[in-house]
């Protein structure tokens, strides 16, 4: 957003697989994702990771209700990404000052209420493939939506299967089951970091999305 540029820092490239902020840091800066893939997750006293969330362009990353507080989870680059960065210590003014920034933040923050909820019905309430399937249709639609690819059905898709797994609480080996199950349905392939989506309104079924909205 032109609104940003007044206020920012910097903008930075950071490399796949690097770390944007790691749990129990406190930040001085916030981030406004411009392009690229980050995970957002926490590692449990079992030594497994839970990703409670990807990240697409547009989010904004590192805020939190309490700014001095540390960061409760970490956020790993999925992709190469780039960030526009501002100061913390910034943000209130900013918000004071651009209202339309205030309300848009607003918007992000109830959709991501509904994503949170959304997820976790699917990992509390739904079976392996229903997980699975409700996880990529809803990455399909949101990648659909940002890239403005409407009569699309092919898409990057840069998550591994460990990652899938991760996000819906699955072993690889569990998730290297269900998507070979899924392309043999002819609903899904996932291959070669491509997401392909065969049967769409079959997929919604099996995800139990009534609608299709983007999350």
């Amino acid at each position: 957003m032109q609104i940003l540029q007044e206020f920012k820092t910097c903008d930075r490239i950071l490399p796949a697989h690097s770390h944007l902020y790691r749990a129990g840091e406190r930040l001085n800066d916030i981030y406004n994702l411009l392009s690229g893939w980050v995970a957002l997750y926490r590692i449990l006293e079992s030594g497994r990771r839970q990703i409670l969330q990807v990240e697409l362009s547009g989010a904004f990353l590192g805020y939190q209700p309490k700014l001095v507080d540390p960061m409760l989870h970490s956020a790993e680059c999925i992709t190469d990404v780039a960030v526009c960065v501002f100061p913390r210590k910034a943000f209130p003014d900013l918000l004071e000052r651009h209202p339309v920034l205030g309300l848009k933040m607003i918007g992000m923050m109830s959709q991501d209420v509904v994503r949170t909820h959304d997820h976790l019905t699917n990992v509390g309430g739904r079976s392996g493939m229903e997980r699975v399937a409700h996880f990529l249709l809803n990455i399909y639609l949101r990648l659909r939506h940002d890239q403005k690819a409407q009569g699309c059905d092919t898409l990057a898709m840069p998550l591994t299967q460990e990652m899938i797994g991760d996000a819906v609480g699955l072993t690889p080996v569990h998730i290297n089951r269900i998507l070979r199950q899924l392309r043999e349905r002819r609903l899904v392939i996932l291959q070669n970091r491509t997401l392909q989506i065969l049967d769409l309104e079959g997929l919604r079924r099996l995800a139990e999305i009534s609608q299709l909205y983007v999350a």
